[in-house]
């Protein structure tokens, strides 16, 4: 159409007429004496605000799906702004000093063995993105005082009535909290650092021993365990025996791991237990009595646990960690010399030796943790997880070039940190 002055002023009328009409249903809509201009004015301002509600959301649940790992920055419209130097500053270390000397982790657990350390699975492994209560650390510091010696733990009857080594003052041990004072200056003192990647781990436990079965351990004498390395087996184990796949994942250092009792990881006849820390290693024992430093065994198996008892009908039935116990420290420090004349029973093959810990029959060693494998992971993902060997394996505890040393206490009050600062 022709842009003439006659038609210009038509454009100007119709533009002019529009406007008046549009402000009229504009006062009718905005008139909020009208019953109609109220309802118009209040579905305008819900609409507005249903979008705001769900525009909110939407970022909100963008914001936590970064948080838990469930989205990446692909499929965000929102671009990441870490950088290098965040990298960098979040995996820098410092210097930390322990309590004892750390031990250091070798190589021999898993290549001279033959084991992995990876799991066993059909699904590749990969960290949680469940926040995790060890997240900020890979480090517990653990002090304990109020030591029972010998306490019952499982069927291995070593000092009780009828056991390996009898005495009578052991007669009332047949619970983890009945047993024998190990002085009232016992005390543990001990750094776990998860994996042992930066050789921080260590531990030195005082005891007072109550019993005299050799020259090794004397009635009244007071002595010292040293962590001395994490080795599964010893360079001079008589019989080396598999170490198991939840310890050499972690390099025989652990936190947050279910042992014992029907989990089948380990020996089964010791009631279940939540470590929030463990180790496996060796040890060196010391008598300390009257300032005297005498080195009386070198190399022996220890395993320490810093746990509690869990109820197994909770955690069976609803996968529910409930305490039975306050958390206590479970030191073993154990050397049954093979080949070698034992009072009451004798010269012990190497396989005979190492078959109190645990029992032959112990239902652990043929069997794997209770559930059913293969573990068919549901839809939308994918994936199928694989049964392990046995998670229990005899301890390797038989070495004829040390003495006779079955140690167990448990120190009754613990007193348990996270060292959120030590790799930090």
């Amino acid at each position: 159409m022709l842009l003439t002055k006659q038609n210009m002023k038509r454009i100007k009328n119709n533009d002019s007429r529009n406007m008046v009409t549009n402000n009229r249903h504009l006062r009718k809509v905005i008139n909020i004496k009208s019953g109609k201009g109220s309802i118009a004015i209040a579905s305008l301002m819900g609409t507005i605000l249903v979008f705001s509600i769900v525009s909110t959301i939407s970022q909100f649940e963008q914001q936590q799906a970064f948080a838990y790992g469930l989205l990446t920055e692909g499929a965000s419209s929102t671009p990441s702004q870490s950088s290098a130097s965040d990298a960098t500053e979040g995996s820098s270390m410092k210097e930390t000093t322990g309590a004892t000397m750390p031990v250091s982790t070798t190589s021999m657990n898993s290549k001279e063995q033959g084991t992995s350390a990876q799991p066993s699975s059909s699904v590749s492994s990969s960290a949680s993105a469940i926040p995790q209560p060890n997240d900020n650390s890979t480090v517990v510091n653990v002090d304990a005082t109020n030591a029972l010696y010998e306490p019952a733990a499982g069927l291995t009857n070593v000092f009780g009535p009828e056991g390996l080594f009898p005495f009578q003052n052991f007669s009332c041990a047949d619970a983890l909290t009945c047993g024998i004072s190990a002085g009232e200056d016992a005390k543990f003192t001990g750094v776990f650092e998860q994996g042992n990647a930066n050789n921080m781990t260590s531990y030195e436990a005082t005891y007072t021993s109550p019993v005299t079965y050799g020259p090794h351990q004397i009635a009244g004498h007071e002595y010292k365990i040293t962590l001395t390395d994490l080795n599964w087996n010893s360079a001079d184990s008589a019989l080396p025996t598999r170490q198991p796949e939840f310890a050499a994942m972690v390099n025989d250092v652990g936190f947050d791991q279910i042992q014992h009792g029907a989990s089948n990881i380990d020996r089964s006849d010791v009631p279940q237990l939540y470590d929030e820390a463990f180790l496996y290693g060796h040890a060196m024992v010391t008598d300390i009595t009257n300032g005297n430093n005498t080195v009386v065994a070198k190399d022996i198996f220890t395993h320490v646990m810093v746990a509690h008892v869990m109820d197994e009908g909770e955690y069976y039935r609803n996968l529910k960690d409930k305490a039975l116990s306050p958390n206590m420290v479970f030191l073993f420090a154990v050397n049954i010399p093979n080949d070698t004349e034992l009072p009451g029973v004798g010269s012990l093959s190497a396989e005979e030796a190492q078959s109190f810990t645990p029992l032959a029959d112990d239902e652990s060693l043929d069997n794997s943790p209770p559930i059913d494998y293969p573990v068919s992971v549901p839809t939308p993902r994918e994936g199928e997880i694989d049964g392990p060997e046995s998670q229990s394996t005899v301890w390797p505890v038989a070495n004829r070039n040390q003495p006779l040393l079955f140690t167990f206490l448990v120190y009754q009050n613990a007193d348990i940190n996270l060292d959120s600062s030590a790799t930090q």
